[in-house]
């Protein structure tokens, strides 16, 4: 996610986001000449004869960041579990037949003379305009990948080794294709396995990882460190804070370093991810170096669902009827990959790899340390498994209100039931935030430490006929709807990548006038904003890195569309908090709250927070629970003390008042999306 900052426009309480400055050419100005800009420009914008965009974009990036001191956040909710009027219309995509506006402005809602030709989110190296983002979806990345796996391979030499690459989404031994492949690779060359981990803290700061999420991966790392020695497999840590040279920097001196000319991963569906992929499978074959690309994060790889005319599909409903109706069809795509062979034990003794087996995994990075990592550790145990045994309480236990708390999901006392279970009770629970209704998976599913196939194989074991069940009439088909959620959203970013630029998926909305004010972006992040359920989510948020699907879209549509400011922030403020950040369904999710995306909530439709604060938590054991502030209140008041308490009793609670009233708000955000890039009078 780009990385945002706020400003005030000086001739407007309107508000925007770090306007598009000119750059200044004159001599003096900063270290890095304009001359010694335009050649590094210049030497990644020609690729061939066709122009390297996404590159270009990258250097702009890193140099903002550079140029940059410090950034302030927002982030992304999961993929929507459900919600009201989901399937309602305003769907599609945006109409590029449109005239469209240059990237020239800060989107500040000022005088009406200039409100319509501004681009309310040009940020200089951080959000690409409209017209690069469209170059980059009409070739998308993945489809570059995919062409390049297809020809120009050539047989390598043997080598010494071969070397299978993990990535941030393959924290697991068990069902990982690349991991499966590499080693039957091995044994076919009578080869060792190596398995290798690249730390890239450029790219986990870029890209708003937060510390927890660091944290899981390394005490994942590991775990898995023991599992791979238990095989014989050696796990190398490597380090790059570049990111943009790990691809010269594997093939010219990891690669060697280790003798392997066979190289084996999982691809990551990320717009930098791919082109990183791309450019090390390129400068790999320029070296006798064969990389080779596999899906494996998602049940069925993008570019397989698609509609009867044959087209990428982005309305989730007939998506997931056709993916369910593909998983009939070729069951095979819920096949478990076999476990990877051990090595001899001779490796241990090989000059070359025995001190491979002695690389040490930090307890943390530089810049993510985890100030809570005892309590993260304890509500998120690592390991493939803990997820099995979370898996498991999800689908053969009963939800308990104790789980409201700041504790283990693995507690003692769940009492299992076949007919009552959280996954039976789905179709309600899923709203409820009164317990733990929900699964509590995202994080293992989000690290790879436990894969989707794992999962859907064992709700296939309680569907009808050993079926796997995903329509809405049962609990256990609401929940495989969830999972599918998770592919849904990355289709949508292969397909139409300029969703992870920054951009709207619908386009028509990218010029809404958002509010700048700072004092509320931060009473909505530290949760004293006045609305209980909006409190709660976000204090929850902040103390266990996590939350339930329901108060995620919540707390996202009150900062959209309650306080009219920019999705981005609050975006880019939960993926620097969750412990489950995924861009693709964070993304997706934002997106649909700020009626932006594919198939999104539509702009009239806006969460009353009082209403949904009454649904989801009936009895307000979640809000007293997270604002002990409230803890004593009885009734109707603990949803909204402001109005059902006198005023002076009201003060005594030290909770803040309201900081938005609901009616005007929503009739300010009625108005702005409406009439895109106007202000109210």
């Amino acid at each position: 996610m780009p990385q945002l900052t706020l400003f005030a426009d000086p001739g407007s309480k309107s508000l925007g986001l770090s306007p598009t400055k000119k750059v200044s050419t004159s001599a003096s100005s900063s270290t890095g000449s304009a001359s010694a800009v335009s050649k590094r420009k210049a030497a990644f914008t020609k690729k061939g004869d066709e122009p390297n965009l996404w590159e270009l974009h990258h250097i702009q990036e890193d140099m903002a960041v550079l140029n940059k001191g410090q950034v302030s956040g927002g982030k992304r909710p999961r993929s929507s579990s459900s919600a009201d009027g989901r399937d309602e219309k305003m769907k599609g995509q945006p109409d590029r037949t449109a005239k469209r506006h240059e990237p020239e402005g800060g989107g500040v809602a000022g005088s009406k003379d200039i409100k319509k030709h501004k681009n309310a989110y040009e940020i200089k190296g951080k959000i690409a305009n409209e017209e690069d983002s469209a170059r980059v979806d009409a070739d998308p990345p993945l489809n570059q990948l995919i062409r390049l796996m297809e020809k120009g391979w050539k047989e390598v030499e043997k080598g010494e080794c071969v070397v299978y690459w993990m990535r941030m989404e393959d924290m697991r031994v068990e069902d990982n294709t690349a991991l499966h492949k590499a080693s039957e690779r091995a044994k076919e060359l009578g080869l060792p396995l190596i398995a290798l981990y690249v730390l890239s803290p450029g790219d986990y700061k870029i890209h708003d990882r937060s510390a927890r999420k660091i944290d899981f991966m390394l005490r994942n790392l590991n775990h898995l460190k023991t599992k791979l020695h238990d095989l014989n497999i050696p796990l190398h840590i490597t380090s790059y804070p570049k990111r943009l040279s790990i691809p010269r920097k594997l093939v010219n001196e990891t690669f060697p370093f280790l003798g392997a000319n066979h190289i084996f991963v999982n691809i990551e569906y990320e717009v930098d991810e791919l082109n990183r992929d791309i450019a090390t499978v390129k400068l790999g074959r320029e070296k006798g170096i064969d990389v080779r690309c596999f899906h494996d994060r998602l049940v069925v790889p993008p570019g397989r669902v698609k509609s009867q005319a044959g087209k990428p599909m982005s309305v989730f409903s007939p998506w997931q009827r056709a993916w369910a109706k593909l998983l009939e069809k070729e069951p095979q795509l819920l096949n478990l990959s076999p476990l990877p062979q051990a090595n001899d034990a001779a490796i241990r003794q090989n000059q070359r790899f025995a001190k491979l087996f002695e690389d040490q995994i930090p307890d943390s990075l530089e810049g993510f340390e985890c100030t809570d990592k005892e309590t993260m550790a304890e509500v998120w145990p690592e390991g493939t498994e803990r997820a099995k045994e979370v898996l498991d309480r999800f689908l053969h236990t009963k939800a308990r209100k104790s789980q409201i708390q700041l504790t283990s999901p693995l507690n003692p006392g769940a009492e299992p039931s076949s007919k009552e279970s959280r996954v039976q009770a789905y179709q309600t629970g899923r709203n409820l935030v009164d317990g733990d209704n929900s699964s509590r998976l995202s994080p293992y599913l989000v690290s790879g430490v436990i894969s989707a196939r794992m999962v859907l194989n064992e709700a296939k074991k309680l569907g009808k006929g050993g079926n796997l069940e995903s329509g809405r009439d049962t609990g256990l088909g609401m929940w495989v709807q969830e999972v599918s959620w998770r592919d849904f959203y990355n289709h949508v970013m292969s397909t139409w990548p300029r969703v992870s630029m920054g951009r709207p998926f619908l386009e028509k909305f990218a010029d809404v006038q958002w509010e700048v004010n700072e004092e509320h972006l931060q009473a909505w992040k530290d949760g004293k904003t006045g609305f209980p359920i909006v409190d709660a989510a976000m204090r929850a948020c902040n103390k266990r890195g996590w939350m339930e699907n329901r108060v995620r879209m919540v707390s996202a549509s009150f900062l959209v569309k309650s306080l009219m400011l920019d999705w981005r922030l609050g975006e880019k403020y939960f993926m620097e908090c969750f412990i489950d950040g995924d861009l693709a369904a964070n993304n997706g999710g934002w997106q649909w709250v700020a009626s932006t995306g594919t198939d999104p909530q539509p702009y009239f439709r806006i969460f009353n927070t009082l209403t949904q604060s009454e649904k989801c938590d009936p009895n307000g054991d979640y809000i007293r629970y997270w604002v002990p502030e409230l803890r004593h209140l009885k009734g109707k008041a603990v949803h909204d003390p402001s109005h059902h308490m006198p005023l002076n009793e009201f003060k005594k609670l030290g909770y803040p008042a309201p900081i938005v009233d609901h009616k005007r708000s929503r009739e300010r955000a009625l108005f702005r999306y409406k009439n895109v890039g106007e202000k109210e009078p």
